[in-house]
């Protein structure tokens, strides 16, 4: 058999014409937001384009799939010749404005294809060297190298390490590390046919909000709770930007919009440990919180409220806060109360004696008391606020109270349901989330068929089966497999909340799909360990990610770029869809995950039919008949005219139909948008119903109103705590407390090379983007170190190598270390790659959030010499 040595395949970026050519011509126009919005330059949305282009070559255009963890969806599109991409370029479909905005990529989505097509892609089914079903060589993972195999070797492989644990161990000892979307689609399928896994259940980027915040009267993470974009850009005054910055953390339009609302007078203010690009742009007045303190912010901004309305007046909506919510005061206090403690007795300090003022939170925060209340009375009533969130600032230990602290501040103000206000996320999954989904994408039809209940592959009288609601927690994921016991609450971060219950567990496999666990989960500098101690670990993956080279088995699959497919509601603008083409037949031997599970189930015995009883093509044809543009008030239009001729073309299933655009048509444009314009039948207020009467539209809450004193969640989260911690019906502020010796805060901020797990082993964006960790100018100085200086940055957990950036733009005592990394821990355990997982870890505490922002750290200057820059680092699949 042929051996595979991927680590020795170097890139040549003079190879890659499209994804360089497009990054660099970006990089001139980019600025500080690096290029994710370009409309400030003069450079044209073709990145390829100018002035003295030359004539553009043959070939024909294709819209690539850019389905990565930034957020919306963007427009990217390759010039294909003979099959090859020879360029690439951005949305030109037409000319550019605010009510007709391009679907503008950003630096990644411009090198797409040097990320799904690049040296270091998955082309063959490949087996570690040493590894044999007798003895695993398990101490090998992550330090060799592979060979290739046939299909029908891997599938066999595979198909009999399946067997073996499910029928000698059960489902609970088969376990995927990652709980994100792209990997449960490739595999949970199959998994589940055989009987289910042991699966996680983490916050992720969501944080704190994922805590069922539908019990406050909020939807679930506080999204489309917000007006129009055509709303925000007209009528709001100030708008507050809580942690986020989408220059860099948000793809697409968003920073467009707000520019926009900028240019139109909306004043912007920043809330967050470091003053970004994005504040910069839109030249917002900073809050500078200490990470982890922004619900002490909060508690402080509404104390002061409540302070200058009794001083003075004109700052509470109480008209709101007493027809609109429950627990403010002694006046609006719900009947399941279970003490008589109100929102604003808390804030005076009755309860403890210690008034909720500015002076309270500046101590613990650090924002000046001043500004503060400056902040208060620009939150009063007669001001047109947008209270916009990111949840940054809920990925911290502590922040349990968070998203109820926020919500109390919009609705103390009253900026819900009327014209300039709302309070939500703003511009972080989705570029204009308010109102209608104009274009809602359809059903791929599997929901209409019934399949058959599938006998598991395991005799559940001889081995445990499955125990619901049993998820190990985020924090514990390494130690699960390691020491074989963990906490569970329950799938809590799906709203389902139980006493913290010890489990023991017996990991044998670890099965992923797409997977990027050993960056994603924390405390990575205990996954080398865990993977190898396990049986069996097959990977399902077309590019490398940190956790590919620990793998026996790697199965190919399909890059976005080489599969057919629509984008999905969840993912993408509210006015356009996005219809992907593959660029290519694949030149390797990459399949589908649905094809490699057919045959894995083939294999175990069962029939394929009965888990996908549609072709791939027969899903992407019915969601595409079945996608449809609403009006104003949700009438729906057939998005596509589909004709007989279409049905035989592409071999489907189907009925003929009358649409706005023809199907051909639509995949050759590989966009459809709607137009707008300001006051249009699409223009949305949101909750402007309930604000008018709550009885007829009301919340999500048991009481039907926002719930700032909420018994549920109270009930829910004393409950489930995981280190003995009580809540307030009301929020509060609970502090987590320094470790001993790392007197530093650690948060990582989204950065423009890497879209969670992916695009870190693209060479041209290691070399434009070097990710450096940032530390404040004081804290550099006491240190001794400057500017380019390499750093090592410690926590009880690990240590990671980086150089440093130093700046009076970051809050003293927090250091910003970019995510994405991949961990790359060397002979002395030190992670060169800069992944901030290396650094946390610890126990689950509350509600087991995943406290990433927040973690104690300490930094020295390191004596061993100058880094070599990242972009002469090769990541590949295995290192030699």
């Amino acid at each position: 058999m042929e051996e595979i040595k991927l680590n020795s395949l170097k890139m040549d970026r003079r190879h890659f014409v499209a994804a360089g050519a497009a990054v660099v011509a970006t990089l001139g126009a980019a600025g500080s937001l690096y290029g994710c919005d370009n409309r400030l330059s003069e450079t044209s949305g073709d990145a390829s384009a100018g002035t003295d282009a030359p004539a553009q070559p043959a070939g024909e255009w294709k819209t690539l799939a850019c389905l990565h963890g930034c957020g919306t969806r963007c427009m990217n599109q390759a010039l294909v010749q003979d099959g090859v991409v020879i360029r690439q370029k951005t949305d030109d479909t037409h000319e550019d404005s605010i009510e007709y905005p391009q679907q503008r990529g950003c630096l990644r989505g411009r090198a797409l294809v040097e990320f799904e097509m690049g040296a270091d892609r998955i082309k063959y089914p490949l087996k570690r060297k040493s590894w044999t079903p007798e003895d695993p060589h398990g101490d090998l993972r992550g330090k060799e190298g592979y060979e290739r195999i046939s299909w029908d070797e891997a599938l066999d492989i595979v198909a009999e390490q399946l067997r073996k644990v499910y029928t000698e161990h059960g489902p609970r000892a088969v376990f995927m590390p990652c709980n994100l979307s792209g990997g449960r689609a490739a595999v949970a399928p199959l998994l589940n046919a055989l009987g289910g896994y042991l699966a996680v259940s983490d916050s992720i980027s969501y944080g704190t909000y994922t805590a069922n915040t539908e019990y406050l009267g909020l939807s679930f993470g506080g999204e489309c709770m917000v007006n129009d974009r055509m709303d925000l850009i007209k009528n709001a005054e100030v708008i507050v930007l809580a942690g986020q910055n989408p220059g860099w953390g948000s793809n697409g339009n968003p920073s467009h919009f707000f520019r926009a609302a900028y240019d139109n007078g909306a004043q912007f203010i920043y809330v967050g440990p470091s003053y970004n690009v994005s504040a910069a742009m839109l030249d917002a007045r900073w809050m500078p919180v200490r990470p982890g303190t922004d619900t002490a912010f909060y508690i402080g901004v509404a104390g002061e409220m409540l302070r200058l309305e009794e001083e003075r007046g004109g700052i509470l909506d109480i008209d709101f806060l007493h027809r609109c919510c429950i627990g403010f005061d002694d006046e609006s206090m719900p009947s399941d109360a279970a003490t008589t403690e109100s929102y604003a007795g808390y804030l005076k300090g009755e309860y403890d004696g210690t008034p909720k003022d500015a002076a309270w939170a500046s101590a613990i925060c650090g924002v000046p008391a001043e500004d503060i209340t400056w902040f208060a009375e620009t939150m009063g009533k007669d001001n047109d606020v947008v209270l916009s969130h990111g949840y940054a600032a809920a990925r911290c230990n502590g922040a349990e109270d968070l998203p109820q602290a926020y919500m109390a501040i919009a609705c103390m103000g009253g900026h819900i349901g009327k014209p300039g206000n709302g309070t939500g996320n703003y511009y972080v999954d989705r570029q204009g989330p308010g109102g209608v989904q104009i274009v809602s994408t359809g059903g791929d039809g599997t929901d209409e068929v019934e399949l058959p209940e599938l006998p598991p592959l395991y005799d559940p009288a001889k081995v445990k089966g499955v125990i619901e609601d049993d998820f190990v927690n985020g924090l514990e994921v390494w130690d699960a497999i390691i020491d074989g016991k963990y906490q569970s609450t329950g799938r809590c971060w799906s709203g389902v909340f139980n006493k913290p219950i010890e489990r023991e567990c017996d990991i044998r496999v670890v099965y992923g799909g797409r997977d990027g666990s050993a960056r994603s989960v924390p405390n990575s500098s205990k996954m080398p360990e865990a993977l190898r101690k396990l049986d069996f670990v097959v990977i399902q993956q077309y590019a490398p990610s940190a956790t590919t080279p620990y793998a026996d088995i790697i199965l190919p699959d399909l890059a976005n770029i080489e599969r057919d497919q629509i984008v999905g509601n969840g993912d993408r603008d509210r006015e356009m869809v996005l219809v992907y083409s593959k660029v290519s037949e694949t030149p390797f031997e990459a399949k589908s995950d649905q094809w490699i599970n057919e045959q894995l189930l083939e294999r175990l015995g069962y029939n394929p039919k009965d888990v996908y009883p549609f072709t791939e093509e027969q899903l992407f044809f019915n969601q595409l008949a079945n996608t449809v543009v609403n009006d104003g008030n949700e009438n729906p239009t057939s998005l596509v005219t589909i004709t007989e001729e279409d049905i035989a073309n592409w071999g489907v299933e189907g009925a003929p139909q009358e649409g706005l655009i023809g199907l051909e048509e639509l995949r050759s444009k590989g966009i459809y948008q709607v137009e707008r314009s300001f006051g249009d039948e699409y223009d949305h207020i949101a909750m402007a119903a309930f604000r008018e009467d709550p009885a007829s539209d009301p919340r999500p809450s048991a009481s039907g109103l926002f719930e700032i004193y909420c018994q549920a969640k109270a009930d829910m989260y004393n409950t489930a705590a995981m280190a003995g911690e009580t809540y307030k019906p009301y929020p509060t502020y609970h502090e987590v407390a320094a470790e001993e010796g790392y007197p530093l805060l650690m948060f990582n901020t989204h950065y423009p090379r890497t879209a969670c797990s992916d695009f870190n082993n693209v060479v041209t964006l290691r070399e434009a983007c070097e990710a450096p960790v940032t530390l404040n100018a004081a804290d550099a100085a006491e240190r001794g170190i400057g500017a380019g200086d390499p750093i090592l940055v410690s926590s009880p957990y690990g240590t990671i190598l980086r150089t440093a950036s130093v700046s009076s733009c970051i809050v003293p005592g927090a250091i910003d270390v970019p995510n994405g990394g991949w961990p790359e821990i060397d002979e002395d355990g030190i992670d060169r790659g800069g992944c901030p997982n290396t650094l946390y870890g610890g126990a689950p505490r509350g509600m087991g959030v995943s406290g990433y922002n927040n973690v104690s750290v300490q930094v020295e200057k390191w004596d061993g010499g100058e880094l070599a820059p990242d972009f002469e680092t090769q990541l590949t699949v295995c290192p030699e």
